[in-house]
């Protein structure tokens, strides 16, 4: 005998009419997508959180069907007549849902319903194109950044170590390797101040001038 189902004779909710009153006990003890992702979640009240509710509707035009459940799929086919409402309240639906498993319809709640890392990293994100030649802007700020990386000696994760490796190569060196991974953590699902990617884009990712 399960605790709830005892805590529920004791309070004389299982016999005669009081089955009802023992399942609520139990729905409420269930764990729902919203409790999994918690702070992770855009806001569903109103227009807060507007601009990403934006770019996740923009996402979600430019994502592969195929990789899609048939209610997103469904969004993304008539997207042009669709506003981030219609993802907010479909993500809203699907926050309430009793956590499972980590399957292809969670995947989609974290891609589409929860904060990115450029969300929390503040206006010093940098959206600066290559010159024509593929190269970066010699003044730029992301030859500022990848130059500072280039010359940090201490206190750099082996993520960085890597692109500080690229940078640096004496023969054919790969000049846009920071800009090229600031942008995928960017837009990398953000899991929370701590995230090793997300310590590395605070660090390396951001225009503080």
């Amino acid at each position: 005998m399960d605790l709830l189902y005892k805590i529920a004779i004791s309070l004389g909710l299982v016999g005669t009419g009081g089955a009802g009153a023992f399942y609520g006990i139990k729905r409420f003890g269930t764990t729902r997508v919203k409790h999994k992702l918690g702070n992770r979640l855009l806001s569903t009240k109103g227009n807060e959180n507007k601009a990403q509710w934006e770019s996740r509707l923009d996402s979600l035009k430019k994502s592969s069907s195929s990789h899609l459940t048939a209610e997103l799929q469904a969004l993304k086919n008539t997207v042009q007549n669709k506003t981030w409402q219609d993802l907010r309240d479909v993500c809203s639906q699907r926050i309430e849902e009793p956590f499972q498993e980590e399957d292809s319809k969670f995947k989609e709640v974290v891609d589409y319903c929860t904060f990115r890392n450029k969300d929390k990293l503040g206006s010093g994100v940098i959206n600066e194109a290559l010159e024509s030649s593929g190269a970066l802007k010699s003044s730029g700020k992301w030859n500022k950044v990848s130059e500072a990386l280039k010359s940090k000696e201490t206190g750099v994760s082996s993520t960085m170590k890597g692109i500080q490796d690229k940078l640096k190569a004496s023969s054919n060196p790969e000049t846009t390797a920071l800009k090229t991974w600031c942008e995928g953590a960017y837009e990398t699902p953000w899991i929370n101040d701590e995230d090793p990617s997300f310590k590395d884009a605070q660090q390396h990712c951001l225009d503080n001038s």
